[in-house]
């Protein structure tokens, strides 16, 4: 009987790839159960990722600071008096 997973290919900026595998076997709950535990690995894997650029430093402080003026600029330009208006539920339209 041939083998089956679901499986997840995260590739690394510098080209290296790194495969993760989950075997399910050939029902639908286990595909889910496959599915969700394969999310599960993928999350912790690329949450270790960002931790590891955050003690290195990958990104200098310069380019974060610069982000976030672009961003206070962009809001300074919006209208400060923003109206807030209730939903309402669309007219009712009478037949004819």
């Amino acid at each position: 009987m041939a083998e089956r997973a679901v499986l997840a290919e995260l590739r690394f900026i510098d080209g290296r790839r790194e495969e993760v595998r989950v075997q399910v076997e050939n029902n639908l709950s286990s595909l889910i159960r496959g599915v969700n535990e394969l999310n599960a690995n993928v999350s912790r894997l690329l949450g270790e990722l960002v931790e590891r650029e955050k003690v290195h430093g990958d990104c200098s402080q310069g380019e974060e600071d610069e982000e976030d003026s672009e961003e206070e600029e962009d809001d300074d330009e919006e209208p400060e008096d923003i109206q807030n208006s209730e939903l309402q539920p669309p007219a009712k339209r009478s037949k004819s």
